[in-house]
């Protein structure tokens, strides 16, 4: 049902999505960090209200992990809540399920964030078992202009059939056009 007033801008979205933050199940809380996020004009988003901060950062401590990594993204944008939504993804890097850590490594790696404790955990992610969660750990290292950066690339290995086209590989191309450029290339 959400995802009807998410799809067509409806004027109570918000109204209706927090109606629906303590619902019991997960797959409907998964939609309402979309329902809290509106756009102002097309291509940029709205401020958050209060209440629709205050059930963002809720949703981030969701027992659900899906639930969490979608207040997180859509969340990000919010400079209030960008200190929470860090601590929360950087939680989820470490999680045992792969799929958990991949969702939050891409989500971090694409996140205006550039603190040390970032930089650190996407490090941490490049020895991954998961390519994908490697990749996006070597993107968000390139973003950053990480010295890590190149032992990252490296670990990705062949991405094969599919990637052509993909904004993380491409990310690695500009890294190193930067770092040619550069009169302090990376260290190590």
């Amino acid at each position: 049902m959400l995802d009807l007033f998410i799809g067509c801008e409806h004027p109570d979205q918000e109204a209706i999505g927090l109606r629906y933050v303590d619902h019991p199940d997960p797959r409907v809380r998964r939609e309402v960090p979309y329902a809290l996020s509106t756009y102002a004009t097309y291509g940029t988003y709205a401020p958050l209200s209060p209440a629709a901060r205050a059930a963002l950062l809720t949703l981030t401590r969701d027992p659900d992990a899906d639930v969490r990594i979608a207040a997180c993204r859509e969340g990000m944008r919010d400079d209030e809540l960008l200190p929470e939504i860090i601590r929360a993804l950087l939680l989820m890097v470490e999680d045992p399920d792969a799929g958990t850590r991949g969702a939050a490594a891409s989500v971090l790696a694409a996140s205006r964030a550039r603190t040390p404790a970032v930089a650190d955990a996407l490090a941490a992610l490049i020895d991954d078992d998961e390519q994908l969660v490697r990749l996006d750990a070597a993107y968000g290292l390139a973003r950053r202009d990480d010295p890590r950066t190149e032992e990252a690339i490296e670990r990705v290995g062949p991405l094969g059939a599919g990637f052509e086209h993909d904004h993380r590989p491409h990310e690695f191309w500009r890294w190193r056009e930067r770092m040619e450029g550069s009169d302090n290339p990376p260290a190590g």
